[in-house]
């Protein structure tokens, strides 16, 4: 009897019109069996990483692909109504069944594929399908997003968030640029999933940070819950890591580096509270760069590369914020509106 990957590799090819005339004779054997539509749902269930992307994906293509599903699983039951009469009754109830079910899956397929490769490839709306939404905050401005499934999302400064109107039945997915705090509303049937570049952050109902600004690390803090990350390079997937309450892990070009956190540090970072522990002073004044929405300017390149340890409240003014830093990092500042030097 073929294993569950081997049958759920089948059902992929089926969908994408793949299977050769053994694999199509191998299908219909597999539809009588019990346990099929599990197997189904199981496939639609994950990222889709395993087909092919599309780019042009719109509401016709989408309905061609519906009707020709439709039209071979006709052919199939034609076929199946030329066996003996014993055979034809058996399979005739079966066939119907699994039309039903399996025209319900498909469609399924259908949305929930649409949706990921438009989060993936596509910045504007196909009409008949959920609509996109997206959030950008600019530097100095910060927000509170409330998803469909009414999961926050405490986006960050400089950060962008991309959403469908309605998420997919198997699914929900959404895409980040930049840094936010997640409150997943827990779903066991429904996964949440954030792409950040060739990352993937797969949780069920949790609270974790995500940080991913563009040419840095992908980084995932997890405050409650279990959290699994993966690094998707074309078809091929690779597990970094599988976080509990407490751990965060870095990624970079392929290389993750797990590491202990405080919990009370990454839940407290949507208030506010900037937790760096031995970080260069130019990372720390990046970030408030993006929250407080300055341009900050080195006299000295070398003080740009100490470390500090120094937690920081920033929803304080900026002014008390450069005290609290300058006496830590033992420098001198001038702040001129939007510019800041540091000596």
């Amino acid at each position: 009897m073929q294993s569950d990957i081997t049958q759920k590799n089948l059902i992929r090819k089926y969908i994408n019109q793949d299977c050769s005339p053994e694999e199509l004779e191998d299908m219909k054997k597999l539809m009588l069996l019990p346990g099929t539509q599990q197997l189904f749902d199981e496939v639609l269930a994950e990222s889709w990483t395993g087909l092919v992307q599309e780019k042009d994906i719109d509401q016709p293509i989408l309905n061609e692909r519906l009707k020709d599903f439709y039209q071979r699983l006709e052919t199939e039951e034609g076929s199946a109504l030329q066996k003996t009469n014993s055979e034809q009754t058996v399979i005739r109830k079966i066939k119907r069944r699994n039309y039903l079910q399996y025209a319900a899956v498909l469609a399924l397929f259908i949305f929930s594929f649409a949706t990921y490769s438009l989060l993936k490839f596509k910045k504007t709306p196909v009409q008949g399908l959920a609509v996109l939404r997206q959030v950008v905050n600019a530097n100095g401005q910060r927000s509170t997003v409330t998803l469909p499934d009414n999961s926050e999302v405490f986006l960050g400064a400089g950060s962008k968030l991309v959403f469908p109107d309605k998420f997919a039945a198997g699914s929900r997915e959404v895409k980040l640029e930049g840094e936010a705090f997640f409150q997943v509303t827990k779903n066991p049937k429904r996964p949440f999933i954030i792409h950040t570049g060739n990352v993937q952050t797969r949780v069920l109902g949790t609270s974790f940070k995500i940080e991913a600004f563009k040419n840095r690390p992908v980084t995932v803090a997890v405050a409650t819950g279990k959290v699994r990350v993966d690094e998707y390079t074309g078809h091929l997937v690779k597990s970094l890591a599988i976080l509990t309450p407490g751990q965060q892990v870095t990624c970079l070009m392929g290389n993750a580096i797990i590491s202990k956190t405080v919990i009370d540090n990454v839940k407290a970072w949507k208030d506010g509270r900037l937790v760096f522990n031995k970080r260069t002073l130019q990372d720390i004044t990046a970030e408030l760069e993006r929250w407080y929405d300055v341009k900050i300017i080195y006299k000295n390149k070398a003080k740009a590369e100490e470390e500090l340890s120094v937690v920081l409240q920033a929803s304080v003014p900026l002014r008390k914020i450069m005290e609290v830093l300058s006496a830590t990092g033992h420098f001198h500042y001038k702040i001129n509106e939007k510019n800041i030097t540091i000596n």
